[in-house]
């Protein structure tokens, strides 16, 4: 869920329109460091286990997705539908995967201790 909301400010901020060329650049200065602040509060709101940490990894992780990717255009007809999936599966998985490493670390340090018992 928390994915999903930034996905979908994501979305809206990259719909910010631009007067002229300068203005450009600083869009995508602003896309490339809103999943910080963004996947931060999302993880604060959501209530997850250790927020911080999840907030900030699963910026990392939405950034490193949305260049491994493939191309959407293959797959889906509309060039608008390609734009969102490029934006939004890079800001859900990215949660998933660090939720998920977060969960596998814990269990992984349960059983070393129960084993270690």
């Amino acid at each position: 869920m928390a994915g999903s909301v930034v996905a979908f400010l994501l979305l809206f901020l990259l719909h910010w329109p631009t007067h002229d060329s300068n203005s450009e650049p600083k869009l995508a200065i602003a896309f490339v460091l809103a999943p910080f602040p963004l996947s931060m509060v999302a993880a604060w709101l959501a209530r997850g286990p250790a927020w911080p940490i999840v907030g900030l990894v699963a910026a990392f992780v939405m950034l490193a997705l949305a260049f491994i990717q493939p191309d959407y255009d293959l797959w889906v007809s509309g060039g608008n539908l390609s734009f969102f999936l490029f934006i939004a599966v890079p800001a859900v998985t990215g949660f998933t995967f660090t939720c998920s490493a977060l969960l596998l670390g814990k269990i992984a340090g349960l059983l070393a201790a129960a084993v270690g018992r």
